[in-house]
């Protein structure tokens, strides 16, 4: 099973203050924990570089387009319950933390400027399944 937003608040209870938190809840539930983000986040951990590359503009998108901001991406903590997320998110595929890197410059990052990345090193109770089929 994915991890969900309360698997996020029990794992971190130092972020207990975004229990209920509209933004965090909606990046936890609707960008990070999307199929085809967490198929890219794995990807990009593959390649070395942070996970949190794979989604970061659709994160910062949304947060730009918040008119009061209550999930501030330009408060550190903030920013530290953003990584604590995404390895609540991978955890499940086997991911853990390997070490944090400056973003690349390439990913034009506005508010994020590093994260961790990932090495399939743990147990694993999700995998990701990829198929060719004819159609």
């Amino acid at each position: 099973m994915k991890a969900t937003f309360n698997d996020f608040i029990a794992k971190a209870p130092n972020y207990k203050k975004f229990d209920g938190n509209s933004e965090a809840i909606h990046i936890f539930e609707n960008i990070l924990s999307d199929d085809k983000n967490i198929i890219a986040m794995i990807d990009i951990s593959e390649a070395g570089k942070p996970a949190l590359c794979a989604c970061l503009s659709q994160i910062e998108n949304f947060y730009q387009n918040q008119v009061s901001p209550i999930f501030d991406l330009r408060d550190n903590f903030t920013k530290q319950a953003l990584g604590t997320m995404v390895r609540v998110v991978l955890e499940p595929f086997g991911y853990l933390t390997k070490s944090q890197k400056d973003i690349p410059k390439s990913f034009n990052a506005l508010f994020v400027t590093s994260a961790m990345t990932y090495t399939k090193s743990g147990p694993a109770t999700m995998r990701v399944t990829r198929r060719i089929e004819e159609i």
